[in-house]
């Protein structure tokens, strides 16, 4: 796609009415039913292909009218969560899993009024009017596999309310950190539960009768130091899948549970809780970048943790597998609880 028609579709239509409707897109996007499609693995990446990919398909067809830039204002700070294939106002995704899709829409409401683009006139276009174009992917074969291209309002209707707005935390690991750890033996960091949280675990293992998934009990909960004897040798050298962060994500949670002797189901790994493993107020995460995605709680910010009764954030244990960008192996541990998030950073 060239820098031009890259340009063209960075500004909305010159009115919502011109917008071309879903159908139609559908229509004109059913070509690439059957194409292949090559994933990286690196989510950011993946993203940024399949929407040039819309776009260049879209753009074998009649367009909107370009608004001109002096005739409307972006809303929203720094034009967060407005759609990127703004000519349009469409914002894609890839599926890549089995039955179970979850819908993360970043920095607005999607069934909200909420506006988003503002034009001189008065008119709006809001979050209500984004379309929402669905390219399924087969992982296997990397081929587009179907199209949908879905409202808010259908998608409300058919499968339930949006929840809540997502917040995205995000903490750093300084190369320095990570060099670190990796020089211990073994490699890692390690630190022992908050003074609140000692007084309620132990320290010998017993095989787990409850699900991972479920509350946790105090004076049933696996001590860090525990916890570290029972995981690090059996993550590192580790290989976890290679496709999105997701899958590592999940492949890891797998292990760390298999490892701690819990009987699991994939029913269990797509929940998406805080913590991920609950009975251990355990939440883990792949660090193979400096930025590690945190999701809805941060141990920046004290707060109770629904999932884990009488816990905060900083009672919660953090383990960080730090693997090779390239490989996927898990080269060290950092385990600690939230309250020690500054003391490793």
């Amino acid at each position: 796609m060239s820098k031009k028609m890259n340009s063209i579709f960075g500004f909305p239509p010159i009115h919502k009415v011109h917008l071309t409707p879903p159908d139609e897109i559908a229509s004109r996007l059913c070509s690439l039913i059957g194409m292949p499609f090559e994933l990286t693995g690196k989510t950011r990446t993946d993203g940024s292909n399949v929407r040039k990919l819309v776009a260049q398909t879209l753009a074998k067809f009649p367009l909107p009218e370009p608004c001109p830039r002096s005739s409307y204002s972006i809303i929203p700070p720094k034009g967060k969560g407005v759609p990127r294939i703004l000519l349009e106002y469409v914002d894609t995704y890839i599926v890549t899993t089995g039955d179970t899709y979850n819908l993360q829409v970043w920095n607005r409401n999607p069934a909200a009024n909420s506006v988003q683009v503002e034009y001189k006139s008065g008119d709006i276009l809001s979050a209500r009017d984004v379309r929402f174009v669905f390219l399924r992917v087969d992982p296997q074969t990397h081929t587009i596999g179907s199209i949908l291209v879905l409202s808010p309002d259908y998608i409300e209707n058919r499968f339930g309310r949006f929840g809540k707005p997502t917040i995205k935390h995000q903490i750093i690991i300084p190369p320095r950190v990570r060099d670190k750890a990796l020089d211990q033996n073994p490699p890692g960091i390690f630190f022992s539960d908050t003074s609140a949280l000692s007084l309620h675990v132990k320290k010998e293992y017993t095989i787990p009768t409850s699900s991972m998934s479920d509350k946790p009990l105090l004076n049933q909960l696996f001590s860090l130091e525990l916890l570290r004897e029972m995981l690090v040798d059996g993550l590192i050298g580790e290989p976890l899948d290679q496709m999105a962060t997701k899958n590592r994500g999940q492949a890891l949670e797998r292990l760390v549970a298999l490892l701690l002797g819990y009987k699991i189901s994939d029913a269990e790994l797509l929940e998406g809780t805080f913590p991920d493993i609950s009975n251990q107020a355990l939440e883990v995460k792949v660090q193979d970048s400096p930025t590690v995605d945190l999701g809805r709680f941060s141990p920046q910010f004290e707060e109770f943790v629904p999932s884990c009764p009488d816990l905060t954030t900083l009672d919660v244990r953090y383990l960080m597998a730090l693997t090779d960008a390239e490989t996927g192996i898990i080269q060290g541990v950092i385990l600690c609880p939230g309250a020690k998030y500054t003391t490793v950073i």
